[in-house]
Formats: structure tokens, sequence, C-alpha cells
């Protein structure tokens, strides 16, 4: 049986991409209300997988069960993948092997397969070039397989050789050290800058194209008005004469609208570009500092900006719905060592405590000058400053009032005994 590498986008309707481990394409599907088991049933008449392969991080309890039923690997990537690097990458191995893609589900599942591959692509070719090169008698495809479920190389070959027929060892969840978690996600970041250093080039050169395209048709313009001129100069009133100055009218309508479509084009092109070039500006010179935003106040919504935003000791978050959240939460929160809290709407009583016990000050968002730059919340440093101090002074106001009413009450009671 081939072996294989399976990309699934999970919903109601299935994308499915189905790779063999040299990467060629086998199948790309896609069906509304696709089962489970149709779909194990499906892959199984194809070969047997090696890895199932997932678009997000986590992947879905979909794919949970498909690795199991099919005794397979599961693959994430270390962080989501973006829509423009699935569509790049779902385009680009469309284009080199020929295939259509009828829908994103397709797209999105073929992007996840290809992505595993890439993954595993340099090992696997090491195995080629090794089992080639000795002239073993094994299957590179089952010693793949065995290091795609964690074997080493050599080891995978000697289980080989000390067996009549290979079977798949079953599928245990492997637990990767948190330094090759931090090392792939920084790998992870690193290729996705690149890729953003290619768009905003890719930015600029469209930028320049179309900054020609809007000069040529201004010249155009010019030219079908001064046409329109003569036209009107002429006092010949004959029919076609007057088509003619019609037709030129409608030429030059859709002209003008082609350039209106390119200006605005260009305007939003630029605001993103002076928008990534001034956040770097701002970041680089201190201005602006980054809050890490979290969805939901909870445990599943802590644990998703963890994975998401890498959240670490000194970093400045924002809880954008904190109404769920109590002291267990807030101590999972502050035990990350989080600089400054920034709350959009109101928080329950028992987690501000653990905040002050934890002396980490917490600031509405109403509060603040906050700017939202692709995506992420950016607050003005010497802002969020002064609220600080602020809330510093507060607070040591509070403490002296407090410390004052004790002293009162002692004085109250020592008057009283004497």
């Amino acid at each position: 049986m081939k072996r294989l590498i399976v990309g699934v986008d999970p919903g109601v309707t299935v994308g499915l991409a189905v790779l063999s481990l040299d990467g060629k394409p086998i199948l790309v599907k896609s069906r509304r209300g696709w089962s489970i088991s149709e779909i194990v049933k499906t892959i199984s008449e194809l070969g047997e997988p090696t890895i199932i392969s997932s678009d997000v991080s986590p992947p879905s309890g979909m794919l949970e069960q498909l690795s199991h039923k099919l005794n397979a690997v599961l693959f994430a990537p270390p962080i989501s993948m973006g829509v423009d690097e699935k569509h790049q990458i779902a385009r680009d191995y469309a284009s080199l092997y020929g295939l259509r893609l009828e829908n994103t589900h397709e797209a999105d599942a073929l992007a996840a397969a290809v992505k595993a591959y890439k993954h595993y692509e340099r090992k696997f070719k090491h195995i080629d070039a090794h089992v080639r090169k000795d002239s073993l008698k094994v299957s590179a495809e089952d010693v793949k397989d065995l290091v795609v479920r964690g074997y080493s190389m050599k080891r995978a070959i000697q289980h080989l050789q000390g067996v009549d027929k290979y079977r798949p060892p079953p599928v245990t969840r492997r637990y990767a050290p948190k330094e090759e978690k931090l090392k792939s996600l920084v790998e992870e970041l690193q290729n996705r800058l690149a890729r953003e250093r290619e768009r905003v080039k890719h930015l600029q050169q469209t930028n320049l194209k179309l900054k020609a395209r809007i000069r040529m048709l201004e010249k155009e313009i010019l030219a079908l008005k001064e046409r329109i001129k003569e036209i009107r100069n002429k006092q010949s009133f004959e029919v076609r004469r007057e088509r003619e100055y019609i037709l030129l009218m409608e030429e030059l309508e859709k002209a003008r609208a082609k350039a209106r479509e390119y200006f605005m084009k260009l305007e939003e092109y630029k605001r993103r570009f002076n928008d990534m070039q001034r956040l770097r500006s701002l970041e680089s010179q201190g201005r602006l500092i980054l809050l890490k935003p979290i969805e939901s106040f909870t445990d599943k919504g802590l644990w998703k900006a963890f994975k998401l935003y890498g959240i670490k000791a000194g970093d400045s978050v924002l809880l954008l719905d904190p109404s769920g959240g109590g002291a267990a939460t807030a101590e999972e929160l502050a035990r990350r060592g989080v600089k400054v809290i920034v709350t959009k709407g109101r928080m329950s009583h028992n987690a501000l405590e653990i905040f002050e016990k934890y002396m980490i000050p917490v600031i509405d968002y109403k509060n603040l000058k906050i700017e939202w730059i692709e995506g992420l919340p950016y607050a003005d440093s010497k802002n969020l400053r002064e609220h600080l101090r602020m809330t510093e002074e507060k607070e040591a106001l509070m403490a002296y009032r407090q410390f004052k009413e004790m002293l009162e009450d002692h004085r109250r009671e020592a008057l009283r005994d004497s």
C-alpha cells in the first residue's frame, strides 16, 4: 500500500488533499456533509496514511479522530497558517502540477498537506539517497513512515530488516520539548517575516505599475478630451459625427471609472504601506507598545493566546472580554509575569484581588490611546506610562488612607483604655 500525506480542511464542506511521501498529488477533492467514516474509506482506498495534516494550530477534534482511526501522525504548524500563506502555497503547487482547485476548502486542505511535506522533505530526501546509495533491501517509504513516527533512520532500517512484513506501529502522542517548540515557532515567524517582506516588495511594485497605468489613463483622458473638443468645434451636425461624440463620451466615462478604481486601490496600498512603515518606526523608537490580545478571560482563551502570541514575563496584554474570569484564571495569567493588564469591560472582584496581590496594574481600555494596526492593538507608550503613574499614585493614596484610619482607631482605643 502506498504511504500518504493527507491534508484535511474540516467543516460543513470538507476539503481533502492526498499526496505521496515524495510530494506528488494523488487526490484533491471536497464534499458537503462528508462523514468521518466516508473520509476514512476514501483515504484507505488510496493507501495507508502516514501523516494527517491541519492548517491550524491546535488541530480540530475531527482531525484528532481521523489520525486515531487511521493510525497516522497528526501534524499541525507551530502557529495557524495565514490566508495569504495558504493561498500562495496552494496556488504555486496547483500551478506546478496543473491542478484545478474548485474552492477554498480544497485550497486549504492542499496547503496543509504541502506544509507537512515541506516540514519532512529534507529528511525524506536523505532517506531516499541513503537507501539508494547502500542498495538496502527495505522500502524507503516504510523507513519514512517509521521516521515520522519517531524512529531514527538507523533504528528504522534495523527494525525493517528484522521483520517479514512491515506494519505501522501505533501512534503515541509525543510532546516536543519547550526548546524545540520555541525553535519551530521562531522559524515559522522568521518565514512569515520573509513572506511579509516579499509582500511589501510586491505591493511596492504594484504601486509603481498602478501609477504608470494611471499616468497612461490620464493621457488617454486628455487625448479623449482633445478629440471631444475637436468634434464640438466642428459645424457639422451630421448623424455620424453625433454618434461618434456619444461613443467618445462613453469611452471617457469608462476611462474615468477605471482611473477612479486604480486611484482607490493605490490609496489603499499607500495607506497599508504607510501604516507598516509608521509601525516599524514607532516600535523602534519605543513609542508604541504591543498589547497582546486575549479574546476571552477563560482557560481556553488564555491557552489560545499563550499559543498564538507567546505571552511571557514583562508583556502587556489586552483582555477583550474579562467577564468570564475568576481567581483561578487571574492566577494563571499573573504567574506568566505580565507587566500590565488592559481590560475592555468589567472584571470580577476576585480577579482584581489576585492582580492586586501580584501588584499587576489593571487599566481601563477607554482611558488609553490604542491603535489597531494589521489586526493587533498598540498603545501609546507615553500615555500608558502616565496611566501607570496615576494608578500607582491612587494605590499609594489608598494605602495612606488605610494606614491613617488604622492609626486613628489605635489612638481612640488608647484614649478609652486610659
